[in-house]
């Protein structure tokens, strides 16, 4: 459901489980948020769907991710991430990616997909535990 700058997106169970926001476009950065418990092939559906074409659209160089309000471990989709929608992103122009994670995240599965995330894919960031650090460094990325 798109209002403003936000497109939200809900599970069949009624529950907000992603959010676009391009109120910080005017300065190329998207931001995306990721909420509750997601299976994978959501995450694909969303991300490969309308989240790439809202990036795209967008024209965006810097992208924000918000999991710091996610319950599960994205490890599975990390194969999918690297290889099908970060070359998408990286040809639409993205240069730097930030990601906020919970600063209690306890599961070493999350910790070992954010590493992984950030050592294969060029411009990626996944240390900041606010959003605020998070686009405090993508402003000063070149």
């Amino acid at each position: 459901m798109r209002t403003g700058d936000l497109v939200e997106t809900y599970n069949i169970m009624g529950k907000k489980i992603h959010v676009v926001d391009a109120s910080r476009a005017g300065e190329g950065i998207m931001i995306h948020r990721w909420f509750a418990e997601v299976f994978d092939d959501e995450i694909k559906e969303v991300l490969g769907g309308h989240f790439a074409d809202e990036f795209i659209a967008r024209g965006c160089a810097l992208l924000l991710a918000d999991l710091s309000e996610w319950e599960v471990s994205w490890d599975g989709v990390n194969d999918w991430l690297r290889d099908d929608l970060m070359p998408r992103l990286y040809a639409a122009g993205l240069r730097h990616l930030a990601v906020v994670v919970a600063p209690t995240e306890v599961t070493e599965s999350n910790r070992f997909a954010a590493e992984r995330f950030s050592t294969e894919n060029p411009g990626v960031d996944s240390s900041f535990y606010s959003e605020e650090a998070a686009v405090e460094w993508l402003k000063k990325q070149p």
